[in-house]
């Protein structure tokens, strides 16, 4: 279980990596990748929790290619993109 504190480390690490990475859609199994690389303690379905949790908020999307549907990613969206903005956060 992770502290009110990691969470919004992950949070904030899932918009950075999400901002970087634009236009283009990450992956969760990449995600989880940069976030653990970064020493987070975070499981996949923590992962997964966290980014409907920004889904639900409006900061982040789920996107799919039409022609590989199973290989959906992940977006930052424009709410996002100005939550960052607002906290000074660059990616």
């Amino acid at each position: 279980m992770m502290t009110p504190e990691i969470r919004q480390q992950v949070r904030i690490g899932l918009l950075r990596y999400l901002e970087a990475a634009k236009p283009r859609a990450l992956s969760g199994s990449l995600l989880h990748s940069f976030l653990r690389a970064e020493g987070m303690p975070v499981e996949p379905e923590g992962l997964r929790a966290e980014l409907a949790y920004l889904a639900d908020k409006g900061m982040a999307a789920r996107s799919s290619s039409p022609m590989s549907p199973e290989l959906a990613g992940w977006r930052i969206t424009a709410a996002g993109r100005d939550w960052l903005a607002e906290e000074g956060i660059t990616p």
